[in-house]
């Protein structure tokens, strides 16, 4: 393996280019060589953001035909994570996946499987592992100065919804398996124990739009770890006061809390009352974690080491959303099929 890895982007929307800014200025060891979308308009601003310093492909097999690639990342729609995951274990690249890695556990099932057998890694994007805060909170707990955690609560919240064709949930998974699943994921990883049932209610209470293609904006998630302990999560696609992202772990001994909604640390006092500005997205709130996370994939490729979050690791969550989501409409708390 060459000491610089060539790197492409699958996938040019929001995240996409995230991605990418961050291989092309800030991740070592790596070079950003190719985009690929469809989308004119992300044509157009990936061309403006890099000029010609990269190719833009109009489509992932394109892409493989022609580019020099060592690594892909793949932030296309969730439900053409498997078809490209596969895709590009087939070409023999390494692979970082933005989350979730697929819709269905037989599709993780079948990602996995493509990647193994072609010998290339996985990396599946759970971007608050690498920030400083849930670091930190996960550094204490074990330590036990909080005691045993007995409570997860945690409120997932965006400023505003996105559009109704990416809410749909053929296409996203959902409100709970899209913006829900970090905070699923955290929980697992901050309690050190498995979900094994969840509960769901929800509605389409402030946005028609996502409720015409069969979505919920907000919706509230009670579950119970298999140690006994309990969890809520509040998730959200219409938090119009910032993007508000909050955890709390209460123990028998403590409590530590993660977030902040202030993004600058200035309060402005006039006669009109107290203000300060919001967070107004994750790209901004988690801005050093996307580039370390990106910087933990290439370092495991470089190295011949094992990715800090695994496609296993994806598939976990996603049986823990797929089953949530089967509550908002059977109505009873659901147990978690692995």
């Amino acid at each position: 393996m060459s000491t610089q890895l060539n790197m492409a982007v699958v996938g040019a929307g929001r995240i996409g280019m995230v991605h990418a800014r961050n291989l092309a200025h800030r991740v070592r060891g790596c070079r950003l060589v190719a985009v690929s979308t469809g989308n004119p308009q992300r044509v157009a601003a990936a061309r403006a953001e890099f000029g010609d310093d990269i190719a833009i492909y109009p489509d992932l097999a394109t892409l493989l035909a022609d580019a020099h690639l060592d690594a892909v990342v793949i932030a296309s729609s969730t439900a053409a994570h498997r078809a490209n995951i596969e895709a590009c274990a087939a070409a023999g690249l390494h692979i970082f996946c933005e989350k979730p890695l697929a819709l269905s556990l037989e599709d993780c099932d079948a990602a996995i499987a493509a990647t193994a057998a072609a010998g290339v890694k996985l990396m599946v994007g759970h971007v608050r592992q690498f920030d400083a805060g849930y670091r930190a909170a996960k550094q204490r707990i074990t330590a036990g100065e909080i005691g045993a955690p007995i409570v997860f609560r945690a409120i997932a919240g965006d400023q505003d919804p996105p559009p109704p064709e990416f809410a749909d949930p053929n296409v996203s998974g959902g409100l709970i398996l899209d913006a829900g699943y970090h905070d699923l994921y955290l929980a697992r990883w901050l309690m050190d124990s498995e979900i094994v049932r969840v509960y769901a209610e929800g509605g389409a209470l402030v946005d028609p739009a996502i409720g015409a293609v069969g979505d919920v904006d907000n919706a509230v998630i009670d579950f119970r770890f298999a140690n006994g302990a309990l969890g809520t999560l509040l998730v959200s696609r219409t938090t119009r006061y910032g993007h508000d992202v909050r955890v709390e772990i209460i123990g028998s001994e403590g409590a530590v809390h993660v977030g902040h909604l202030r993004r600058t640390p200035i309060n402005l006092l006039t006669r009109d009352g107290l203000c300060h500005d919001v967070i107004p997205d994750s790209s901004v709130r988690y801005a050093a974690a996307f580039e370390a996370q990106l910087q933990a994939f290439v370092d495991c490729v470089l190295h011949d080491t094992e990715p800090p979050v695994t496609g296993a690791d994806s598939r976990a969550v996603v049986a823990i959303g797929v089953a949530a989501t089967q509550t908002l409409h059977n109505r009873r708390p659901q147990p978690v099929v692995s």
